[in-house]
């Protein structure tokens, strides 16, 4: 990265708390300061006490010690307080920005990456930035004018010595900057071994009940080993990096240390310095080894930084395939069209093959078709998490989908299936989907329409009651995702057959829920139960992504040659599986 990205980085983060960074550069300005008249008041102490100087100036110098000794930590506390403070509000306002780029991208992007890396990327990433964002230009700016201050008092006492120590700096330096770009490439590494590890232990974890129950614990602990253990030789060649980097600046100082004190005692022999003055350089040499070690660990972050940075950059330069459009789907229920529509998810592997159908606003369509004949993804391209190949186009209310916005397309479809996801939160959050602008009255209405008054009456605290998935039957939690689906009042509902493995009297109560929500919507019902077809209007069977048979069910069902008779004779059930 040039100097301007990081300008720019840090302008663009950094500008909404100009009056925090500015309070930080005080705070670590004062630190600096007083660290810098330590040595100045030992020497005053030392000269004056072998001077026999009078007892109240050594008791001055004593207290002045006392005070810079508590302003020190005053501004060190400060410094640290407001770093942390401003390194939180950056990288907080970074993990919001990528989290809404990831939820912005299309559903192709989030098969090729687990949730798991995402949480890597999202978090870990941008916590190796956060030293970066809080205090990286205050504390290189304030090692750079210790280390300025330092050399100047040293001039200040002989020029020699403040030659030597000038030149032995200027070395330093260029040594330090040498290392800068070679541990990027080892700390990038690291965070991607942390990223594979997420990565696998989401995976697995979200298989937990599977990987019992087909006995694969054991197989499975040892791929974690196997993941585990290339995370940890990649933390211990960044570690090792680490340390041979902190290791360079502390040899230098060594050096330059011993060089400072041969310097010093020659010019003691020589009669130009005094004890005190000695002293101080000693103490000035010592204090050099702060802002070299300074810089030695901002470079060190900065090259960490630098690591996360490009990772989190790269994210950023993915863009989604799924492009929005400027239009609104109007309100009301909504026709459904697909025109010529082919889609595959990997090329020569063709899921939707022609598909071309027209559903009425106001009527219900009855979905048919086996597991793999494309019921599945005709929903999906519907939502817009994938985009129809050129040449096919759908319509909804007349609208082709690549011609509105993505929030107004859905907000106009709703869809209940048969997995629903239940947060651990409050039912008003988890109806409203944490939409603080639903009003209870709303909220209230719903949950009566769809039946869900007595199971509602139970919850101690009402909609501020605490709920999670495991603590609701599966036909509590198809309701409240029908609640849901009623509070968005869209144009088109989808449903995946909600009552298909539910008991009779749930069965019944998932009825009169469905029969509320469709009311005055168009719907689309992928069938498993010969129940659910008889309400839907039209019926359309896929077959290896085509359209197999399309009609008004009342026509299929009195001609025997169709294939919906046919399945209506044999069992729907069969034919779904």
């Amino acid at each position: 990265m040039s100097a301007g990205a990081y300008l720019k980085l840090l302008g663009h983060y950094l500008r909404p708390h100009k009056p925090r960074v500015a309070l930080l550069a005080v705070f670590i300005f004062g630190y600096i300061g007083v660290r810098l008249s330590f040595p100045q008041i030992g020497r005053f102490f030392i000269d004056t006490a072998r001077a026999d100087g009078p007892l109240d100036s050594l008791m001055w110098a004593a207290g002045f010690y006392l005070i810079a000794g508590i302003g020190r930590q005053f501004f060190f506390l400060g410094s640290s307080y407001l770093g942390q403070d401003v390194g939180w509000r950056t990288t907080n306002r970074m993990r919001g920005e990528l989290s809404e780029h990831c939820l912005r991208l299309d559903m192709g992007f989030h098969s090729a990456h687990t949730p798991g890396e995402l949480v890597e990327r999202v978090d870990g990433d941008t916590t190796a930035l956060s030293n970066f964002f809080s205090a990286f230009a205050a504390h290189v700016i304030g090692a750079c004018l210790l280390l300025i201050g330092v050399l100047v008092f040293v001039w200040r006492e002989d020029w020699r010595i403040g030659l030597a120590l000038s030149l032995f700096a200027l070395v330093a330096f260029m040594a330090i900057n040498l290392t800068r770009s070679i541990a990027v490439p080892i700390y990038a590494a690291e965070r991607e071994g942390f990223s594979r590890l997420y990565g696998f232990l989401e995976e697995r974890l979200a298989g937990i009940e599977d990987i019992r129950v087909n006995g694969a614990v054991g197989f499975i602990l040892d791929r974690f080993f196997r993941v585990n253990r290339d995370a940890y030789g990649r933390v211990m060649k960044s570690a090792v990096m680490g340390a041979i980097l902190r290791s360079i600046t502390t040899i230098l100082f060594a050096f330059g240390h011993a060089m400072a004190m041969a310097m010093g005692y020659w010019l003691y022999v020589q009669g130009e310095f005094t004890i005190g003055t000695v002293y101080l350089v000693f103490e000035y040499t010592t204090l050099l080894r702060f802002p070299l070690f300074q810089l030695s660990e901002q470079i060190n972050d900065l090259q960490r930084a630098t690591a996360g940075f490009k990772r989190i950059e790269a994210l950023h330069r993915i863009e989604s395939r799924v492009l929005d459009g400027d239009g609104r789907i109007s309100p009301g229920p909504l026709a459904v069209a697909f025109e010529n529509v082919d889609f595959d998810y990997f090329p020569g592997s063709p899921v939707l093959r022609d598909v071309s159908f027209r559903l009425e606003e106001g009527q219900t369509l009855g979905l048919l078709g086996r597991t793999g004949s494309g019921k599945t993804t005709l929903i999906r391209l519907l939502f817009r998490f994938y985009d129809v190949h050129e040449g096919g186009q759908i319509r909804l209310g007349g609208e082709a989908l690549t011609d509105v916005t993505l929030n107004s397309l859905r907000q106009r479809v709703g869809m209940v299936t048969q997995d629903v996801q239940i947060f651990r939160a409050t039912v008003r959050e988890n109806l409203s989907l944490f939409d603080e602008q639903v009003e209870d009255d709303h909220i209230l209405a719903a949950i009566d329409a769809l039946d869900l008054s007595d199971w509602y009456d139970t919850l101690p605290n009402g909609l501020d009651s605490t709920i999670a998935a495991g603590g609701l039957s599966a036909g509590e939690s198809q309701l409240l995702a029908f609640a849901r689906v009623f509070l968005k009042d869209p144009g088109l509902v989808i449903l995946d057959e909600p009552s298909s493995r539910l008991d009779p009297l749930t069965e019944r109560r998932i009825e009169r829920a469905v029969n509320e929500l469709l009311r005055g919507r168009t719907a689309i019902v992928i069938a498993h139960h010969l129940a659910t077809v008889q309400r839907v209007d039209d019926i359309m069977i896929l077959d290896e992504g085509r359209i197999l048979e399309h009609g008004r069910r009342e026509t299929l069902a009195q001609d025997p040659t169709s294939e919906f008779a046919r399945l209506l004779r044999v069992g729907l059930e069969d034919h779904t599986a």
